[in-house]
Order: C-alpha cells, then sequence, then structure tokens
C-alpha cells in the first residue's frame, strides 16, 4: 500500500459544537493533565491523564490509553496526543510501564484495572475505551486487543507485530477487535513482511484490519504521529462496545 492516509468519516467526543458543555458546567480542575498512581501485584505505577477543555459529567467522552515504547514515557504519548485530543473531545490515558517480559503477562489484568480505576474520577463512555501503542508498546497493544477484546472496542499500532511463537493469542479473542496497523518501509526493526504476517493472521480469523504501509518511514513515530494519530483515531473511533 502507499504512504497516503486514508480518510474515514470523522468522530470524537462532541457531537457538534453546540453539543459541547458550556463553560459552567466544566470543572476547573478538569483543564489539566493530571498524574496519578495506581497499584497491581505489589507494584505502582505513575500515569497522566488529559481531559479536554469541554470535559464534564455530564457527558460520556471516549478514552485512549496510549502505550509508549521501550525506555519512554507517558509523557512521550500525551505530548504526541494532546493537542488532537483537545479539539476531538478525547480523555487520555498515558501510564509509564517498564515494558520487560515479565510485564507483558501482566498486561490483560493490569489495563482494564488501571481504566476501571481511572473511570472512578473520570467517568468515560465504558463502550468507547481505545488502546494505541507504539513499538514495544505495540506488542501489549496487541495483546490487550485479543486478551482483552471485550473491554477495548478498537486499537492502534506503530511499529510492532505479534510475533510468530505468540499467534496464540488472536485464537484467544472472545470479539475481533478492529486494528489499525502502520509500519514505515524503512523501519530499522521489523519488516514489511513481518507486519504483512501480522495483519494476514488477525484477518484469517476474522479481524477487523487497516493496514497501512508508510513511505519512507522508519521508526521514528513523532515524525509522522500527527498524520497517523489523525487516522487512526478515524478508524478506531467507529467501532464501540455492545
Amino acid at each position: 500500500m502507499s504512504g497516503a492516509l486514508l480518510v474515514f468519516a470523522s468522530c470524537g467526543g462532541w457531537a457538534s459544537q453546540a453539543a459541547r458543555p458550556t463553560t459552567a458546567m466544566v470543572s476547573p480542575a478538569a483543564r489539566s493533565v493530571t498524574q496519578q498512581s495506581f497499584t497491581f501485584a505489589k507494584v505502582t505505577y505513575r500515569y497522566l491523564v488529559f481531559t479536554p477543555s469541554g470535559f464534564s459529567s455530564a457527558k460520556q467522552l471516549p478514552v485512549l490509553l496510549l502505550i509508549h515504547g521501550a525506555g519512554g514515557r507517558g509523557r512521550d504519548m500525551l505530548d504526541l496526543w494532546q493537542s488532537f485530543a483537545e479539539k476531538k473531545g478525547i480523555i487520555l490515558v498515558a501510564p509509564t510501564f517498564p515494558l520487560d517480559a515479565r510485564f507483558e503477562t501482566l498486561v490483560p489484568k493490569l489495563y482494564p484495572q488501571l481504566m476501571d480505576s481511572v473511570k472512578q474520577s473520570w467517568h468515560f463512555d465504558a463502550h468507547r475505551v481505545y488502546i494505541f501503542g507504539f513499538s514495544a508498546g505495540g506488542y501489549s497493544t496487541f495483546d490487550a486487543a485479543t486478551l482483552d477484546s471485550t473491554y477495548f472496542a478498537a486499537a492502534g499500532v506503530f511499529a510492532a507485530i505479534i510475533t510468530p511463537g505468540y499467534y496464540s493469542i488472536v485464537t484467544q479473542a472472545q470479539r475481533k477487535t478492529p486494528i489499525a496497523i502502520y509500519i514505515g518501509d524503512h523501519d530499522q526493526f521489523f519488516t514489511l513482511a513481518q507486519t504483512r504476517a501480522t495483519s494476514d493472521i488477525l484477518r484469517a480469523h476474522g479481524f477487523t484490519v487497516h493496514y497501512m504501509e508508510l513511505t519512507n518511514q522508519d521508526h521514528h513515530y513523532g515524525a509522522i504521529s500527527t498524520q497517523v494519530n489523525s487516522d487512526a483515531w478515524r478508524f478506531m473511533c467507529q467501532y464501540s462496545l455492545p
């Protein structure tokens, strides 16, 4: 496929300008990035929550869980998504995780419990919970999309694959989570053959896959995040849980 980004019908938290909560309805504390912590299996993780300026308990907005790459931080992902989320009316949750092999085994229970904890303070729409991961964070995003398929409405991955030895996660999915996959044709860590194989195995098991190869793009997500984020959201936001 070419690097041209496909266009889908736009959607977001605001049905229209007129549907946005008025300023009087909005808590000043909601207009910020808030740092929180969450403890799971006796380990405490920090995460950031961004709420768009129109956030109000009067309207349940969609929420997007952002998973950074190896050695990264939640702030890295938040910085690449915040202006777009403000425009579209999306709550962002950006944790900082170790992303090692042991951590990956925790993902199926940890991610839903993290989001349930967030929901206690930010009453997002439980039918519109999405996840997007980059590189090492993409590995765990595939875990969430398959092993937590009844929790996340859709997923997006930039520069990551499902390794052949781990294809069994695809067969374990209770629901065929729609997944957008992006890969640069000059990626330093994954080949087009590897990412095509991931797309193929998902499709073979009935998943809806939006697969895109980006021309003259390497592993640097930040260089193309504006275009990828917009395209990924257009794809993901078409879907919601029953």
